[in-house]
């Protein structure tokens, strides 16, 4: 049976729950598929790629992740690590063109039907909500105020450091079928070449959210060092 095992959504799964646990206060440590997540920052963010060349042609059935492999090029500058801090002040200067949104091409979703899966998924124990509707501008469509979220039907923490998540059955029996897709062809505003989003998803997202990782008192006092 375990050639018919979902891997790459239990992959997933465990790096969002490891994701979760090392955003936690006390945490010191990562365990997840780094790979994976290295691949995808390297793939949007391409001020936070290291200095290499052009990515690598992968040919079919190949991992994406071939595509950042290769010596690293220069050994300059660039190539120093940087401190935390810089990364912070880096991700607070985003704006929505610094963002490759679409590398995968113009319709992602249509050309992998199954990321538009809306549900739970899975390995083991684990289970995690999974909701493209959050990351439109992914699919290349302008971002709107989201689906309500998947909420689980009861959380525990049985020990310190670990939660579990429960889900109801009616998610477990889509997870199981894969029964359900959100439906592109609600979205139909594209966005530009900026990563575009509605007016209201802003006012929406900015009461529900951190706008900066440096706190501003700290770059208004000057204490904040790269």
């Amino acid at each position: 049976m375990v050639s018919k095992y979902a891997w790459g959504a239990g992959v997933l799964a465990w790096m969002y729950r490891q994701l979760g646990r090392s955003s936690r206060a006390g945490s010191t440590g990562f365990y997840g598929c780094l790979t994976l997540l290295q691949a995808w920052i390297y793939e949007y963010f391409p001020s936070l790629r290291i200095h290499r060349a052009a990515p690598q042609t992968v040919t079919q059935g190949d991992p994406l992740a071939r595509r950042w492999e290769g010596p690293v090029h220069g050994g300059g500058p660039s190539e120093v690590p940087r401190p935390l801090d810089h990364y912070r002040r880096l991700l607070d200067g985003f704006r929505a063109d610094h963002v490759d949104w679409l590398p995968f091409g113009a319709h992602p979703g249509r050309a992998v039907p199954r990321s538009l899966y809306r549900g739970v998924i899975r390995i083991y124990d684990v289970t995690e909500a999974y909701d493209p509707s959050r990351t439109l501008r992914q699919f290349g469509y302008r971002q709107v105020i989201p689906d309500p979220p998947i909420r689980p039907f009861r959380v525990s923490r049985p020990a310190v450091g670990t939660y579990k998540v429960v889900f109801g059955a009616d998610l477990d029996q889509l997870w199981r079928s894969r029964g359900q897709l959100i439906n592109l062809d609600a979205y139909s505003t594209p966005f530009d070449d900026t990563g575009s989003v509605d007016l209201e998803y802003l006012k929406w997202y900015t009461l529900r959210t951190h706008p900066c990782i440096v706190p501003p008192e700290m770059v208004s006092s000057r204490r904040w060092h790269c």
